[in-house]
Formats: structure tokens, C-alpha cells, sequence
């Protein structure tokens, strides 16, 4: 889901360029996108990016010149699509689709969907009541609710969600490294 406020940070990575801009340079392109704030609340939006490690700041009196230092984490959508797109012999799109729906305990929309990556039809129409929940839950939290339709799972993958789900707390905590990768097969 697209939700302005959500999505800030990666629409500032993604102006600053490479080269970086200054404050009121970056807030003017961010305003010709129809994104306006004080200016005072960009600054600290990108003095908070700074403190994460996201943006690097240079000082060139009498601005300050702001640079994407590493990439964004992947979003929700992107990771789910990311680790199932390794599995083998299953249909990766419902995998997907199984894998949005049990993470959010809620049908699916189509812009969640392409947002994973995945551009056909798969899974069950979700009934109106459902989808109507939905959307009040959207709602309540400050998202832009969708007019697409929603689905469902028509097949369960539990095995694959658990190891998606592993695979995807192990990355966000940098804790692969503890995993055992091989099995002994003999006793010394």
C-alpha cells in the first residue's frame, strides 16, 4: 500500500540522486510532487535519515548538502517477493499471495500484489464482507485503501511460509551467520 507518509524516505532517496541536493533544493522537488512540509520538518526528517545511516550529510557553507549513503531496506512486499521467487517447484505467485495473507491475516489487494511482483490473477476472490474490513482496518491506520479487488489463498503453503518468514528475520537481524548450513554425517 502506498501511504505518503510511509513512503518518504525512499521518495527522498530516490530525488537526492547520487549527487545529493541541499534543503531547500530537495523541498522544492519534493513540492513539485506535490509533497509539502515546513521546511523545519524535512530538516529533521533528514537529520533522523542521517542518524539511521541512510543519508550522509556534508557541510558546504552556507548549505547542507544530503547524499544517500546505503539503500533502503526492502519493503514488506519486496522481501516476501525476494525470497519466494528462490523456492523451486511451487507456483511462486500463490506462494506470494499465501505468504501477504498470512502475515497480514487479511485478504490481499491487487496493488499489493504488483507491488510483490506478481501481475496475474491467482488465489480466490475475497467476499465483500471481508474485503469491506479491510478496508476499514486501512482506514483506521492512515493507508490509502485501494478500489482493486482483494483475494485470498486457494491453496495453503505452510512449509514455505515458515521457512519465508525464517529467512526474512534472520536477514532483517543480520543473524544468518548462526544458522548451521551442513549436517554432520559422521562421527569422528
Amino acid at each position: 500500500m502506498f501511504s505518503p507518509e510511509k513512503d518518504l524516505s525512499r521518495k527522498i532517496v530516490e530525488t537526492l540522486g547520487k549527487d545529493g541536493m541541499s534543503i531547500s533544493s530537495l523541498d522544492k522537488e519534493l513540492a513539485k510532487m506535490g509533497i509539502k512540509d515546513h521546511r523545519l520538518v524535512l530538516t529533521g526528517y533528514l537529520r533522523a535519515m542521517t542518524d539511521l545511516g541512510y543519508l550522509k550529510m556534508r557541510d558546504v557553507p552556507p548549505a547542507k548538502i544530503y547524499v544517500p549513503a546505503k539503500r533502503l531496506p526492502d519493503s514488506v512486499y519486496e522481501s516476501v517477493s525476494k525470497r519466494c521467487r528462490t523456492l523451486s517447484g511451487v507456483d511462486t505467485d500463490e506462494v506470494i499471495l499465501y505468504s501477504l495473507y498470512k502475515l497480514f491475516k487479511r485478504p490481499i489487494f491487487e496493488s499489493e500484489l504488483r507491488n510483490s511482483g506478481v501481475m496475474r490473477p491467482v488465489g480466490t476472490r475475497a467476499d465483500e464482507e471481508a474485503v469491506s474490513d479491510t478496508k476499514k482496518l486501512l482506514r483506521k491506520e492512515g493507508n490509502i485503501v485501494p478500489s482493486d479487488n482483494a483475494y485470498i489463498p486457494s491453496k495453503d503453503y505452510p512449509e514455505e511460509f515458515g521457512e519465508i518468514l525464517a529467512d526474512i528475520v534472520l536477514d532483517c537481524t543480520d543473524a544468518k551467520h548462526l544458522v548451521l548450513t551442513t549436517k554432520q554425517t559422521k562421527l569422528f
